[in-house]
């Protein structure tokens, strides 16, 4: 497939499978409704050759005798429905699908990683897994996750898990950590660190979103940060445009510079409705505002991909 965009785009977090899961259970990625929210026709009217495809494992499944089962249906459900989505598995092909060569390409990454202290990581990155978040939104046994009231740092099982995930090459999306949880993982984990979908607390004052410190501590390790599309985290009324992307995207670029920002839309997980930004062919509109703005080229292929594609080439090179 051709692109009709102007660049190509990589979308850090599509909770893809959750959406298919809610929505269309019995349908396989490649025979979804054209009004389905993620489909193969619309990343491509949106330029998306690459996105972040989460496994998102609810909280209510947490611990010894429903977490790994859970995970273990996800994956089985996503060999089953995902025809049409190339795994990416190594550098050569996340460099392909970036380029246009075949299919577009996921990254596979667990959101919530409680499952790990049952089946064994070695297992999941053999599987091309290389993103980890440990936390979802509440206390698991690993950590708290940022809707945890007085949240408190890692477990000592956690701990142990960050040592492993750390030497089998992983990298962690600190997305869903509580301020603790992400402090202590700053600190003992030597490997990559990202955002993969988020907002700021600059514009919506919430433990979900990073402050200006957490921004710059995954800016010093080489992360990027993706912007979510999710007005909840775009705004304090829960109310927001393809304007405050823009906005918010060009706050980001002034204050800290256009090397560390990226698109993280979360399309899928969240049922609210960005007003002209709705899903992924609406990207080619935002490219034309960071255009008008006066971003040069450089600036604008490093936000909608680019930035992406230097950090998961590190990651996938380890």
């Amino acid at each position: 497939m051709n692109s009709n965009a102007s660049y190509p785009v990589i979308d850090s977090h599509v909770d893809l499978l959750f959406d298919l899961i809610r929505h269309h259970p019995q349908t396989n990625l490649a025979d979804l409704p054209p009004d389905a929210l993620v489909t193969l026709p619309g990343l491509n009217s949106g330029g998306v050759r690459v996105i972040v495809s989460a496994y998102y494992c609810e909280d209510a499944h947490n611990g010894p005798a429903k977490a790994a089962d859970n995970l273990r249906s996800l994956l089985d459900y996503a060999d089953r429905r995902l025809e049409g989505l190339r795994t990416i598995r190594d550098e050569e092909a996340l460099r392909a699908c970036f380029a246009g060569t075949g299919s577009p390409g996921a990254l596979p990454l667990l959101e919530n990683a409680d499952a790990l202290l049952e089946f064994p990581a070695e297992i999941l990155k053999k599987r091309g897994f290389r993103l980890v978040g440990l936390t979802h939104v509440g206390k698991n046994r690993i950590g708290d996750g940022n809707r945890v009231k007085d949240p408190e740092g890692l477990t000592p099982e956690g701990l142990k898990l960050i040592r492993e995930l750390d030497g089998l090459g992983f990298a962690i999306d600190t997305a869903h950590l509580s301020p603790p949880c992400f402090v202590q993982v700053a600190d003992m984990f030597s490997g990559h660190l990202l955002s993969t979908h988020t907002g700021f607390r600059a514009f919506c004052d919430t433990p979900r979103n990073l402050d200006e410190e957490q921004i710059r501590t995954i800016l010093s390790r080489g992360g990027v940060i993706g912007l979510a599309a999710y007005p909840g985290m775009l705004s304090g009324d829960g109310r927001a445009d393809i304007h405050e992307i823009f906005r918010q995207i060009d706050w980001f670029v002034q204050k800290f510079g256009p090397e560390g920002i990226g698109l993280g839309t979360d399309f899928g997980g969240y049922d609210g409705v960005c007003e002209g930004f709705v899903d992924h062919t609406s990207i080619p509109e935002l490219a034309g505002m960071l255009e008008e703005a006066g971003y040069p080229e450089t600036s604008r292929s490093a936000i909608l991909g680019e930035n992406w594609l230097r950090l998961f080439s590190r990651i996938l090179a380890q």
